[in-house]
């Protein structure tokens, strides 16, 4: 059985997921439910479930830095989070911390149904992986420790790596690689690891390298010695670009993570050194990145004016545009300091919120592109140069996604056109801009007048005029209105810029127009 834990403040929430959860159907078992973080994160480090369904705004210790503190205590955990439209930013901040997946308030069965059905699929898939890392470990013990040893597991370790400082240095190419041609360049680095053994770490020291790339396309090189030290490391790293160069490889930068004291920690150093690479400059190329060195804090570096004119003009279905704002987007993304990992939040968030904004509209990203967030955010964390990055987006996503909001964009803006004309008939007198229609239909203005233009003939400021002049006509025709009146009546304001609209639209003044109809300004 699948252990689960509920955390929500509010118990009508907790009650509606407990009733709407088939648990014997899906093998969960519901070991406790809290209603607050700090009594949620107790549970969870006592009861230490698979699944963890978690609101993001509670008093006190609130879902954001539960999930944080979760996240370092209990990696396996499947987080799912619940929000409301209203918390969108702090569903951006479960983003960064890996959340699994999310569900919008008030929590429909059927998408609760999906996400979990989704969860447990991922629960068994690593639970495979973990079988077959296990049967492989005598062939492939260092691929073991690395991906899939947990702390306190026993795992095979060679009877030379029993003892002594553990570290590992992890390589990625500086410009994505499609396929990337590592069985040519592991023999060189091991030529080089070999020719440099009597010189570094005392010559007391042993290495392996084993390739990570069905995923990742990652080289790790494990290092083992009765010292590790540290000067030692850019001289190790000196020599295996040079056997990177030698073979005529792409260029290379590494992370390199902090010495451990047992075997078992390896797993803990991938990690580091993942993470060290993720702090690399996008400029930077053959960089070695220590574990050691903080990283940037992204949160306040994200363009929200720019993705907010992206998302909006996305929803016009206009290709053109799109690609101008995407464009725009993405420089706001890249500076002299964007770092590799803050490219990959970028994007992140960014994927996210084109599918909230689908979401909108009763409909996920996987319906319309084939894959869903998870799908594109594991492409989008092996991709480390913008390029590559964009390549996500405007080869796959975005003309799936556009082609959805030209489909729906087309006939939206057919109706508000039809119900603007109507509108317009009636509330003439008013100052109308077309740029406030737009927003409050939520459509971009360009887009909007491109459609009123195709169905009407004309733009909306000569339409609004032909009304307008119109009904000064009627006026004149029935009243005894003075000119100043009627042009007050029908949204002019400023008398002498009527009377010249007046005479260019109708062909004579004012006063030779009433003089013809017998209607004299009094």
């Amino acid at each position: 059985m699948r252990r689960v834990i509920i955390v929500d403040d509010e118990k009508w929430i907790r009650r509606g997921l407990i009733q709407s959860i088939s648990w014997n159907e899906w093998g969960l078992e519901l070991v406790g439910e809290a209603s607050d973080g700090g009594e949620g994160y107790e549970m969870a480090l006592d009861k230490k479930p698979d699944l963890l369904f978690l609101d993001m705004r509670m008093p006190g210790l609130d879902g954001k830095q539960l999930l944080g503190m979760l996240s370092q205590e209990l990696p396996d955990l499947l987080t799912i989070v619940i929000s409301g439209y209203s918390d969108f930013e702090y569903t951006k901040e479960a983003i960064r911390h890996k959340a699994f997946d999310y569900l919008l308030k008030p929590v429909k069965k059927e998408e609760l149904a999906a996400v979990v059905e989704k969860a447990l699929l991922e629960l068994d898939r690593r639970e495979a992986e973990k079988r077959k890392a296990s049967r492989v470990q005598g062939e492939d013990w260092l691929r073991q420790l690395l991906l899939h040893a947990e702390e306190g597991e026993d795992a095979f370790v060679p009877s030379s790596w029993q003892a002594g400082e553990y570290a590992v240095m992890l390589g990625h190419t500086d410009t994505f690689q499609e396929h990337c041609d590592y069985a040519r360049l592991l023999p060189v680095i091991y030529e080089q690891l070999n020719r440099m053994k009597p010189f570094l770490f005392g010559g007391r020291w042993e290495y392996e390298v084993t390739t990570l790339h069905d995923s990742s396309r990652e080289i790790a090189i494990a290092l083992c010695g009765a010292r590790l030290e540290s000067k030692d490391f850019s001289r190790l790293h000196t020599s295996v670009l040079a056997g990177i160069k030698q073979a005529g490889s792409a260029s290379i930068s590494f992370g390199m993570s902090n010495r451990k004291l047992e075997a078992a920690k390896l797993g803990e150093a991938y990690n580091e050194a993942r993470k060290a690479l993720s702090g690399k400059l996008l400029s930077a190329v053959n960089a070695l990145l220590f574990a050691e060195n903080k990283a940037i804090p992204l949160s306040g570096m994200y363009p929200q004016d720019q993705e907010n004119s992206f998302l909006w003009v996305l929803q016009s279905g206009n290709k053109q545009a799109v690609e101008q704002e995407f464009e725009r987007l993405f420089a706001a993304f890249v500076s002299d300091v964007t770092t590799v990992g803050h490219l990959q939040w970028s994007a992140d968030l960014l994927l996210h919120a084109v599918e909230k904004q689908l979401q909108a509209k009763d409909v996920r990203l996987e319906e319309i592109c084939g894959k869903n967030t998870h799908m594109y955010s594991e492409l989008i964390h092996q991709r480390n140069d913008v390029d590559a990055m964009k390549k996500i987006f405007k080869d796959d996503l975005l003309p799936a996604v556009l082609c959805f909001y030209g489909q729906s964009g087309e006939k939206q803006g057919e109706k508000v056109v039809s119900e603007l004309k109507k509108w317009m008939e009636s509330n003439y007198d008013q100052s109308l801009s077309l740029h406030q229609i737009a927003s409050s239909y939520y459509l971009n203005p360009d887009y909007l007048s491109r459609i009123f233009k195709r169905m009407t003939g004309k733009n909306f400021v000569d339409y609004l005029t032909d009304i307008r002049l119109h009904k000064a006509k009627e006026l004149m025709n029935k009243s005894k209105y003075k000119n100043y009146e009627v042009a007050q009546k029908v949204g002019y304001e400023d008398y002498r810029y009527f009377s010249q609209i007046f005479k260019r639209k109708i062909g004579m003044t004012i006063g030779e127009y009433r003089k013809a109809i017998g209607q004299a300004d009094q």
